[in-house]
């Protein structure tokens, strides 16, 4: 019962916070065998919901020491069996206490429970991962002494499109299991050193990782040119583009080494185009529209059912949520010490307001005018919330759409202008990748 409520909770959270989230390779999660999970840390505690959320099993986390003395947290992870981790640069850690940690994690596994660990030590913003602690494969090579067997080691990529931002998307790539058997060492220091970074491979196959935010905002860019040329960018999976982001990625660093000049020429070009898009306020996918009757046919049924069916139920909705909602953006942002943390601390207080002020609502209704009209009240507020958040996305996109529309009435040439600088943007690029596949074959 208490997986089954944990999981439908962590399910809830990650529906409403992210507009889409994807999994690839959840069958490596499936079997009936000890599972130790490395996730990289991007997201601080909002890694470990959206990894419960997707896991069909109960997730034991591995949490620093000092979150079991939040009065917040401590009961959720008393409830899902957390298991505390003293470290050298906590306050009042005593790191002694970790050898009653480690022999907890050997009880779970020899239990057949999966685990879960972030190597890194700590959340970070990075654009890449930071160097891994040794603390996985400790832990996997004593549970192998305690048990006379290893858990499944299995890596994990959380990679966010847009971190802090509600409704953005998450992908989480699931790797292949690590066989603790292949990895070479003659003492145990070996071991844990060649077993790090065999978890590290593992971590780097299912990551996107860059030298630089600029580097990754490039490739970003880049992958909206390839995918747009069809205009088919909203139907890629989120795995098409990870992929896709991760052969970029590769080929980019063999050109920064190789063409360095060439580079620099495309990332100017390209940081102009996009400057130019900022000043007009026009999307990618508005230069592969094609405004044929068909199109703006369903565009008027979509906005006259989004007018009269989802317009109403939304201003429900917005009434009920308006105070929580700006509450805990501003809360969230008072708190938030990096980017990484943001997501969590929306979470959290989000939770803890809206739950306080729906509640108090249904209380107030309950005591005016009674028991039925309060159930009604209660029962509305979850479509009416759907609602507004769906209408404050299609409004952004209907205004957004009509007026790029009027402004290519206006300004044809404009089009045709922005047309031919994406094409031979797009032409330079192709050049690019067919000389890094000649350089790759060669």
């Amino acid at each position: 019962m208490v997986t089954r409520i944990w999981r439908g909770f962590c399910r809830a959270v990650v529906k409403v916070f992210y507009r889409h989230y994807e999994v690839d390779g959840v069958e490596q999660l499936e079997v009936n065998k000890p599972i130790l999970l490395c996730a990289n840390h991007a997201n601080a505690l909002a890694d470990a919901v959206i990894l419960q959320a997707i896991t069909p099993r109960l997730i034991h986390p591995l949490a620093r020491s000092g979150l079991f003395k939040n009065p917040v947290l401590w009961p959720i992870l008393k409830l899902i069996q957390a298991v505390p981790v003293y470290r050298r640069q906590d306050k009042d850690a005593n790191t002694s206490q970790n050898k009653d940690s480690f022999s907890r994690c050997y009880d779970f596994f020899k239990q057949g429970e999966i685990l879960l660990i972030f190597p890194e030590g700590q959340s970070h913003s990075d654009p890449s991962l930071r160097p891994l602690k040794t603390g996985a494969a400790r832990m996997a090579l004593g549970a192998l002494e305690a048990n006379g067997e290893t858990p499944l080691i299995v890596p994990v990529g959380l990679n966010f499109s847009s971190k802090g931002r509600f409704r953005s998307t998450v992908f989480v790539k699931i790797g292949q299991a690590i066989n603790i058997e292949d990895v070479q060492g003659s003492q145990e220091d070996n071991q844990v050193k060649a077993l790090t970074s065999t978890i590290y491979k593992g971590l780097d196959a299912v990551t996107l990782n860059v030298d630089s935010h600029e580097e990754l905002d490039f490739i970003k860019a880049v992958e909206r040119f390839f995918a747009l040329r069809h205009g088919k960018y909203r139907q890629r999976s989120l795995e098409l583009r990870f992929r896709g982001m991760k052969k970029l990625a590769a080929a980019t660093k063999r050109l920064n080494e190789q063409y360095p000049e060439k580079i620099a020429e495309i990332k100017r070009q390209l940081g102009h185009f996009e400057r130019m898009c900022r000043h007009w306020d026009i999307r990618d996918y508005h230069l592969t529209l094609k405004y044929r009757p068909t199109l703006v046919t369903r565009f008027l049924i979509r906005s006259l059912f989004i007018l009269f069916v989802i317009f109403p139920l939304g201003v429900w909705g917005i009434i009920n949520s308006f105070i929580p909602f700006f509450l805990t953006r501003w809360v969230s942002l008072a708190v938030s010490k990096d980017t990484d943390q943001y997501d969590t601390a929306k979470m959290v207080f989000g939770l803890i307001l809206f739950a306080g002020f729906w509640g108090g609502q249904t209380t107030y209704i309950l005591n005016l005018y009674g028991q039925t009209p309060a159930i009604i009240y209660a029962i509305s507020l979850i479509p009416a919330s759907a609602a507004a958040i769906m209408l404050r996305n299609e409004r952004r996109r209907l205004l957004e759409n009509m007026r790029v529309f009027f402004l290519f009435l206006r300004k044809r040439k404009l089009r045709s202008y922005m047309e031919t600088r994406r094409k031979n943007l797009e032409r330079e690029l192709a050049q690019l990748v067919r000389l890094v596949k000649r350089k790759t074959s060669n």
